[in-house]
């Protein structure tokens, strides 16, 4: 069906999709690269909130305000990013210097533990709120460069949609990458766990102390203490997941940068409502 749907694209002179846009290495290379922001974008959306809400503890009244830093950072650097394409700066490195910004910004996200605090996080959102926005316009004036006026609707189209799509797949990604890492670092873990292991003998001991000092038989303690470590057991390797994911989106951003390589930079100034799709 889908060679089929190909087949009759690139044939009928009125296309849905008119994949002959293609054609254009600067397009291509500018569609390759929104889905992947729409990919990494749409990801950290729904994978940075679970992380301060599960491991962290936040609320979600404080885990929307600390989210908050990245959005301000995009207004702020939005105006600059504007003078500095009226400057004539060249797009293609704004573009790279935006995805090796975010990925630094992951990477960072990467290094965060269980006592990381709102202060930890306010730097790496604000990096990635830096990045989004060096990337954004420019990206789209770069792609939209080499396509003449009767392509802009098809052209606009097809970008809208690849974003759309990059963005579905992220979200989509993160949340099975999540799962079935939780299970693997889960799975590693208990496997370092035995009963002659003195460290967990020591700390079920100690664990279970402590229950007892609460009321709890010796019995019941010990139920209790070896339930509360599989807990922290858990919750280690939901981090590590965490911690995967991050990693993965850090190193898209960075190896998406190369790509600017194949765009050209736009002899004429582009229609500057193009940067409104």
């Amino acid at each position: 069906m889908l060679t089929a749907f190909v087949i009759r694209e690139l044939k009928t002179p009125q296309p849905l999709v008119k994949l002959s846009l293609f054609r254009h290495q600067t397009f291509a290379a500018g569609i390759a690269i929104v889905t992947v922001l729409g990919f990494v974008l749409y990801g950290s959306l729904v994978s940075l909130p679970l992380f301060m809400q599960e491991l962290l503890g936040w609320t979600a009244e404080t885990a929307g305000l600390w989210t908050s830093p990245r959005g301000i950072a995009t207004a702020v650097c939005m105006p600059l990013v504007g003078y500095l394409l009226g400057k004539h700066w060249d797009a293609r490195w704004m573009v790279a210097f935006g995805c090796v910004i975010g990925s630094m910004a992951f990477f960072g996200y990467a290094g965060m533990d269980l006592d990381s605090g709102t202060w930890d996080i306010l730097g790496h959102q604000i990096n990635q709120g830096i990045g989004q926005t060096f990337i954004f316009v420019p990206l789209t004036l770069l792609t939209m460069g080499p396509i003449t006026k009767e392509e802009t609707p098809y052209a606009t189209s097809l970008y809208s949609v690849m974003r759309n799509i990059g963005s579905s797949m992220g979200i989509s990604f993160v949340t099975t990458l999540l799962a079935r890492r939780s299970q693997f670092h889960q799975g590693r873990l208990a496997g370092n766990i035995s009963l002659s292991n003195l460290h967990l003998l020591q700390a079920q001991n100690q664990t279970g102390a402590m229950f007892a000092q609460h009321g709890s038989d010796t019995v019941t303690s010990t139920h209790q203490a070896l339930g509360f470590l599989y807990g922290s057991l858990q919750q280690q390797a939901t981090l590590l997941s965490y911690i995967d994911v991050f990693h993965v989106m850090a190193w898209l951003f960075l190896l998406t940068a190369p790509l600017v390589l194949l765009m050209r930079k736009p002899k004429l100034e582009p229609d500057p409502s193009m940067a409104v799709h």
